[in-house]
């Protein structure tokens, strides 16, 4: 156990898995950044003021009997700059403002040399057209005043009057911006997400499994479609089963091997009935049993295979039986219903079924009354093997309970779905005193880019709403 867990931090990171838990999020992910979009929007909507542009254009001459072109090109530059400094003064500012009935100077004002011209365009900036405007006259009134002495022998000369602004300089625009931060949300949350995935101490590969488990890898079973057909249409939507023949080969081939080995080992500890579970929802046990307890049968043993998942029973689904084709477990364990009306033989198989189709609340009723084990103990004396489905651990206490009927246990582990301690927690219950573990069942494993993958082998998950399958 120490060393299992000493050795686990030298487990190698799977990339796939990563990527999946991302995709996983994807919805977590839109809504996130969805919403960073909305405030983006918000915050910019509320910071933004409008300003308006008044303009006039004003031709630059130099005064003087030596006055031409190049000296009007050159005064017109200079003066630019000059202009610019008078604009921004205070005085002539407290001016303006003073005459327009103003406390203080509103908006910015700039002076720019047209390239290669003597002519000066003169801007103001404010938060409303008609300031913008108003200012623009008073400054071309009171500037005189001020510029005379700054001047000198350059005359500006109004060749454009100014028009009051129909609209602000820059609209506004936050798509732009939107658009960024969303990008840039979306990013770091897939990368946080990532780090928090390859935090996460899960089971990722069959190194993991040896590391960090204490208990032995029964099989892996690889990632396989859940809708397959012979020519690649989709098909109605059904269970998994190794006599279904659009089954991968090696679907098949993995569960029989499974089915040999299980066998094996149970018939080593002389063991006959043997409970397959899980710690969550969605771990394929419940697939996993009803393709186990096929195998076994094909061998040319008697099988039973009992679904005692009272909380969301399934295995019906997985076995393509109607409701009306069977007696429901739940009712002859509650005294409705005989008990020879029960024991169903699967079409087709040796396979011998009790099912269940009615979800039970209050499971563990079902353990007090003491028919479950008188029941489990006929179907051991009659039959070879029985093979019991359960809900997950975490759910409920019926796997445990069960554990301490049967003879042998099996537990699924999905490829990177569950912390390693938790995982160790079960095996340690299901265990006990009478070391009933017979391994785990590595499941629904994905190695991306090897060939194993990219031929299209995929175990899909999910029935309906139903869990375990």
């Amino acid at each position: 156990m120490e060393e299992r867990l000493s050795s686990s931090s030298r487990g190698s990171v799977n990339y796939y898995s990563i990527l999946k838990d991302i995709a996983r999020q994807w919805l977590t992910i839109l809504l996130i950044t969805a919403s960073v979009g909305m405030l983006t929007h918000v915050i910019i909507s509320h910071r933004y003021r409008p300003v308006y542009q008044t303009k006039t254009t004003m031709v630059v001459t130099k005064i003087g009997t030596d006055n031409n072109a190049y000296q009007n090109l050159y005064s017109a530059s200079d003066s630019a700059k000059r202009f610019t400094q008078i604009l921004n003064s205070s005085i002539l500012q407290k001016l303006v403002a003073e005459e327009i009935g103003l406390s203080y100077f509103h908006g910015t004002t700039e002076a720019e040399n047209i390239s290669k011209s003597n002519l000066l365009v003169l801007k103001v900036n404010a938060e409303s057209p008609s300031i913008s405007f108003r200012e623009m006259k008073s400054i071309l009134e009171n500037h005189p005043i001020v510029s005379k002495e700054m001047m000198g022998d350059i005359h500006l000369t109004v060749l454009e009057p100014p028009e009051v602004a129909t609209a602000p300089i820059a609209e506004l625009d936050t798509k732009k911006s939107m658009i960024r931060s969303m990008a840039i949300t979306a990013f770091l949350m897939a990368l946080l997400m990532g780090f928090f995935s390859a935090m996460r101490d899960t089971i990722r590969s069959n190194k993991d499994v040896e590391l960090k488990l204490d208990a032995n890898l029964l099989a892996t079973i690889y990632h396989e479609k859940k809708y397959r057909s012979i020519f690649r249409l989709r098909k109605s939507k059904k269970g998994i089963l190794i006599t279904d023949p659009t089954t991968s080969f090696r679907y098949v081939e993995t569960i029989r091997k499974l089915a040999a080995r299980v066998t094996n080992r149970m018939d080593e500890r002389g063991a006959k009935t043997l409970v397959i579970t899980s710690i969550m929802e969605n771990e394929g046990k419940t697939t996993v049993a009803a393709n186990l307890a096929l195998a076994m049968s094909q061998q040319g043993k008697k099988v039973m295979i009992i679904d005692a998942d009272f909380r969301k029973p399934s295995i019906y689904l997985i076995l393509n039986m109607k409701d009306e084709e069977f007696t429901s477990f739940s009712e002859v364990l509650a005294g409705e219903v005989e008990m020879k009306q029960l024991i169903k033989r699967i079409p087709g198989t040796q396979l011998y079924a009790i099912l269940n189709k009615n979800a039970s609340p209050q499971s563990m009723e079902m353990f007090s009354t003491g028919r479950i084990r008188k029941i489990i103990a006929a179907c051991r004396s009659m039959l070879d093997y029985v093979v019991i489905d359960t809900p997950p651990m975490q759910l409920v206490a019926d796997a445990e309970e069960m554990g301490s009927i049967v003879d042998a246990a099996v537990l699924c582990v999905r490829q990177h779905m569950v912390e390693a301690k938790d995982i160790n927690d079960a095996i340690d219950v299901l265990n006990g005193d009478k070391k009933k573990m017979l391994g785990v069942i590595f499941n629904d494993v994905n190695l991306a880019g090897s060939n194993m993958t990219s031929i299209g082998y995929n175990y899909g998950y999910g029935y309906g709403g139903h869990y375990g399958q």
